[in-house]
């Protein structure tokens, strides 16, 4: 489950920045515990943490500005939401130029079953693209001066996974 996290934020830093993708690299990531949890209009909302442990020789910094997400199983039936945790006037997650450093990404994680939770947190990256899950993801990233949009509607995990590994 943190790779899929994962997956997301970095493959819309990577793919749409292609001088960028070269000059970052990351070496671990994880999925610390919870911060909160709470029910708000029959969906449950766990706050939660991604630690990425990455490198940035570039000369710009990579801020992730705004981020949602949605997972959808092969029956088209939504079962997750990812949102970035960053309440208004919040520092955001940002990897700094030229450095090697543990960059701390706030996230909400909705699910809308409780049976999903379960289901989810015992899948692999593997089970996710296997069982036809698809994605639908906006994320704005920064970078320096620059901000891209980035998004798209119901990509299969297992293309998501691809573009990552070029």
């Amino acid at each position: 489950m943190k790779r899929f996290f994962a997956i997301i934020l970095v493959a819309a830093a990577l793919v749409s920045c292609k001088p960028l993708q070269e000059q970052i690299t990351v070496n671990d990531c994880n999925l610390e515990g919870l911060d909160n949890v709470s029910l708000a209009s029959k969906q449950l909302k766990l706050g939660t943490s991604l630690t990425i442990d990455a490198e940035n020789e570039s000369c710009q910094n990579i801020s992730v500005t705004k981020l949602y997400s949605e997972l959808f199983n092969r029956n088209d039936k939504r079962v997750a939401t990812i949102e970035l945790g960053c309440e208004k006037g919040d520092p955001k997650p940002t990897l700094h130029r030229r450095s090697s450093e543990v960059v701390s990404v706030p996230l909400l994680v909705g699910f809308d079953s409780p049976l999903s939770i379960i289901t989810l947190s015992t899948m692999s990256l593997d089970d996710f693209a296997e069982k036809g899950y698809t994605v639908t993801y906006d994320a704005t990233l920064k970078a320096g001066l620059m901000s891209k949009r980035f998004r798209d509607s119901k990509v299969p995990v297992a293309q998501l996974v691809k573009m990552l590994e070029r």
